[in-house]
């Protein structure tokens, strides 16, 4: 779903605020009705994992449609365009490999009202062929009412009951049914499990935060097929991610044509503008990452309190990986710049180094951004 990532300390450390629009929200994430077993919604994603095009922004994800091709939200790919007019390079997450883009189309009609929601597609070409990747086909009959759907996302999990409820990073999938089509979208309500409606589904759930641009799936003869990109949310007077809520995404079968034209070179030369390159002299700002022991993560795990905030830094997969962690928000991966320096490993724009030594353990944390320098102190 639809939200506008700024990273913000100010009073609270690695708050992330969205950019909000009349009776929708724009996020990331994969909510789940409450009543069933969240490892069944993790098994789910793995199905598709290998079609997945993680778009390597804090909110945001695509899908492979060929070799060198992946689709996502117009929403999502102008912060690659983004990056590309400041000079830098982008790669997106492929198979746990980064790959480079070097093409971004933005559907025209979206940049000239980007306020909204209409044509909210937008293509990225890859340098290289991604390993091992999967590709799915293209939705091109318009009987999608009533098909059962299949979303996938990392982003904030949660269920209809709370709502959106933190993010772990893992992987999660969940159905729906499509309930109702316009020219250009997709709808289908979050219904409760004790709802009395033919559209309730056994894994139902929505998109939310972190899934902005991700597919929705139909299977037929266990072909995947791509239906729908995650666009926004019609809370309905109500809070995000709640039972009840009505989700929008893009109809892939209404852009068929300007998809092929767009891929074979064919498209309106006239809208030229809205393929962005890099540019030839563009850097690659990925963390310049340096091998250290994982042993020491241990001398930095705990928590840390920053004017009220508490900042979580833990370990995963054997301690061999470290995170941090602010409640209700995104987990961010931490990768070692120097002696006792980090950044996270999506940006480079985020420093974390640990001071204060005592008896094997670290007592602060300071983070540098954009904005300045802050600290946080071992609770």
């Amino acid at each position: 779903m639809r939200i506008k990532i700024y990273f913000l300390i100010m009073l609270v450390l690695l708050t992330l605020t969205s950019f909000s629009y009349v009776s929708d929200s724009r996020h990331n994430l994969m909510l789940t009705r409450h009543d069933k077993d969240e490892a069944e919604f993790l098994k789910l994603a793995e199905r598709f994992e290998k079609y997945i095009c993680h778009l390597n922004l804090p909110d945001c994800e695509g899908t492979i449609i060929a070799d060198q091709w992946a689709i996502t939200a117009a929403h999502c790919a102008i912060e690659v365009v983004d990056k590309f007019k400041n000079g830098k390079k982008h790669f997106v997450i492929i198979n746990d490999i980064e790959i480079e883009v070097d093409k971004v189309i933005m559907h025209p009609s979206w940049m000239v009202r980007q306020n909204s929601d209409d044509n909210d597609i937008a293509l990225i070409h890859l340098k290289s062929k991604p390993i091992g990747a999967l590709k799915a086909k293209l939705y091109m009959d318009t009987d999608e009412v009533d098909k059962l759907i299949y979303m996938i996302g990392r982003g904030h999990k949660g269920n209809g009951l709370i709502g959106v409820n933190g993010n772990d990073g893992k992987q999660r999938g969940a159905t729906n049914r499509i309930e109702r089509t316009t020219q250009k979208w997709l709808y289908w309500t979050f219904d409760h499990p004790n709802t009395k409606t033919k559209y309730l589904t056994e894994y139902e759930g929505i998109s939310g935060p972190g899934d902005s641009g991700g597919p929705a799936f139909i299977l037929k003869n266990d072909i995947v097929y791509l239906a729908g990109i995650s666009s926004g949310q019609d809370q309905k007077g109500g809070d995000e991610g709640l039972y009840g809520v009505e989700e929008y995404y893009t109809r892939v079968s209404h852009y068929i044509k300007w998809i092929h034209e767009e891929m074979t070179g064919k498209g309106d030369v006239s809208n030229a503008k809205f393929r962005t390159e890099p540019k030839p002299d563009a850097i690659d700002d990925r963390p310049k990452v340096i091998d250290v022991d994982p042993k020491i993560f241990k001398q930095y795990v705990g928590e840390y309190d920053v004017q009220g905030t508490t900042v979580k830094i833990y370990t995963e997969d054997s301690g061999t990986k470290l995170y941090l962690f602010v409640a209700d928000q995104q987990s961010y991966e931490l990768v070692p710049t120097g002696e006792h320096q980090f950044t996270f490993k999506i940006s480079n724009d985020y420093k974390i180094e640990f001071k204060n030594s005592e008896n094997g353990v670290f007592q602060e944390l300071i983070v540098t951004q954009p904005d300045g320098t802050y600290k946080a102190t071992r609770k």
